[in-house]
């Protein structure tokens, strides 16, 4: 197997021959360093997709506890002042 650079180096000496192979191998270096570093921000895309959607569901489910706590909370506070600092009125007829 013959490299292209075989011919120039025949034709016009070695040191034009170092130059291109030099050229080429760092033109297949830069190649390989992009493809290296798209594969990177692919993979990087991908996990903080996954993450913000987990996030964001995490989030939505806590809001909708917390919004159902807050009813639970509420409605408890009416039935009962005691849970929020007030004395409670002893319904008539009960014995203690």
């Amino acid at each position: 197997m013959e490299f292209p650079w075989m011919d120039l180096l025949k034709n016009f000496g070695p040191m034009v021959g170092l130059i291109v192979f030099f050229i080429w191998r760092d033109w297949q270096r830069e190649t390989m360093l992009n493809t290296r570093i798209e594969n990177l921000e692919k993979y990087q895309r991908e996990v903080l997709e996954s993450l913000v959607t987990k996030a964001t569901t995490a989030l939505t489910q806590t809001s909708d506890g917390l919004k159902w706590i807050g009813h639970v909370v509420d409605r408890l506070s009416r039935v009962c002042p005691r849970m929020v600092g007030q004395e409670c009125d002893k319904p008539e007829g009960l014995k203690v």
